[in-house]
């Protein structure tokens, strides 16, 4: 009973905080370096969020038998602006080719968006 109780609690939670629209996300560019893969975006708020966005970015690369990636998460104000930030290596280096990036985005108080924004292809 307090299980099914604390379940519509964070249901109702959840749809009350989560934005109408989602952030919009566009990758510029991704450059590996030796931390990791640097990345280069721009974001766009949907209409009527204030404050800033949280924003995780995931990079993943099949390397013969193992996987490459890399991975980061950054809070900004809402903005235009072209941003970048470090996504820290998981070990294995990347090679040059394509690799995914899974974001997953949310502008305001709550971050509860669990599917990913977007995933794009990336070419190193």
């Amino acid at each position: 009973m307090l299980h099914a109780v604390l379940v519509a609690c964070l249901s109702a939670a959840v749809a009350a905080a989560a934005p109408a629209e989602p952030l919009d996300f566009q990758l510029d560019s991704a450059t590996v370096t030796g931390q990791g893969v640097a990345v280069r975006y721009t974001t766009t708020c949907p209409p009527g969020a204030a404050g800033s966005y949280g924003l995780g970015v995931s990079i993943a690369q099949r390397t013969g038998a193992h996987v490459a990636t890399a991975t980061g998460t950054i809070r900004r104000p809402c903005g235009r602006r072209s941003h970048s930030m470090v996504l820290t290596n998981g070990g294995v280096s990347f090679r040059p080719g394509v690799a995914y990036a899974q974001v997953w985005g949310c502008a305001g108080a709550g971050c509860f968006q669990v599917d990913p924004l977007v995933v794009v292809p990336v070419r190193f």
